[in-house]
């Protein structure tokens, strides 16, 4: 399995796919089965999304989604509407701003 894994890394570098990553923060996932299973299956439909690629948080971080995706072939929208068609609200997760980026760039702390 790890072989065909790596000949499919090694194929999609050969053709160019250009892999992007978003994190989404999934209101209303309440299980960590039926409700993570909507979403894959809501994201399986759209072209262009590596189901496997992509990561569920689970427990106290569940609706945490990291999804893996080509930009050449869907866009972040896309996938923001199938979440939302299978029932859930979605949006962007904020980044989390590194405190020691702070320090050595006061100007860029918040007032």
């Amino acid at each position: 399995m790890k072989k065909i894994i790596a000949l499919f890394a090694v194929a999609a570098m050969a053709v160019g796919v250009q892999a992007s990553e978003i994190d989404l923060k999934v209101d209303g996932m309440t299980c960590e089965i039926g409700c993570v299973g909507k979403v894959k299956q809501g994201l399986a439909n759209v072209k262009g999304v590596d189901i496997k690629g992509t990561k569920f948080a689970l427990g106290k971080k569940l609706g945490a989604v990291k999804v893996s995706f080509c930009h050449k072939t869907t866009t972040k929208k896309k996938i923001m509407d199938a979440i939302k068609k299978a029932g859930y609200k979605v949006a962007e997760a904020r980044k989390k701003r590194n405190k020691r980026v702070s320090k050595l760039f006061p100007s860029r702390r918040k007032v």
